[in-house]
């Protein structure tokens, strides 16, 4: 699942952070395209280096960083002191959807792999 998620994520990232600078159509500031741009090559890495190893860890890390950046927009935090993110309620929405899917798919990805261990030790 967390692989998954990776690939999932880190395509509408990127595509997402790219748009966001080749077209007014994705109103996001420059600094906050720049973040999707990394966090989708990080996110597709995460899923495709050492066999998906790094997917659940990193699922769960972006996962708690979107999350948490969801919920302190709610809060009323809508830039990173002089980094202009821009967030609004429906970009709050959006982080805090892929924040607890990715807690959600690293969190259920590694019981999984340990059930399947101790299922070939049985």
């Amino acid at each position: 699942m967390a692989k998954f998620y990776c690939y999932v994520v880190g395509v509408v990232l990127l595509l997402g952070g790219i748009a966001g600078f080749v077209t007014s159509a994705v109103p996001l500031p420059m600094h906050h395209n720049a973040v999707h741009v990394l966090s989708g090559i990080v996110a597709l890495w995460a899923g495709m280096s050492g066999g998906g190893k790094y997917a659940a860890p990193f699922a769960k890390i972006f996962g708690a960083v979107y999350a948490l950046l969801g919920i302190g927009g709610f809060l009323g935090i809508r830039d990173l002191g002089p980094i202009m993110l821009g967030l609004t309620t429906q970009v709050n929405i959006v982080h805090l959807v892929v924040g607890l899917a990715g807690l959600a798919a690293g969190f259920t990805t590694k019981a999984s792999a340990e059930q399947s261990k101790m299922g070939r030790a049985a």
